[in-house]
């Protein structure tokens, strides 16, 4: 089964010491949101997303599936956001 390329925004910036729970994603931060970007292998992973974004106490404002895109599009197009902030 295909891997599904997800982004999620929640409000604010996230603490770099909760960083480390986001393992696997692209984090950018863009005016007042922090954008979680990365490949999901199968709904049980986004929803443990949804599940540790709700247990840090974070705001959801939005998820997107990218139906189609290959996750090294976005690396190749977003050369150095990769896990900045």
């Amino acid at each position: 089964m295909a891997r599904t390329v997800h982004e999620l925004r929640v409000s604010g910036d996230i603490p770099p010491d909760l960083l480390s729970e986001f393992d696997g994603m692209t984090v950018t931060v863009a005016p007042a949101e922090t954008v979680l970007y990365g490949p999901l292998p199968d709904q049980s992973a986004l929803f443990g997303l949804l599940t540790r974004i709700d247990a840090l106490g974070l705001r959801l404002v939005e998820v997107r599936r990218l139906a189609g895109e290959d996750p090294g599009l976005y690396d190749e197009s977003h050369q150095g956001t990769s896990g900045t902030r």
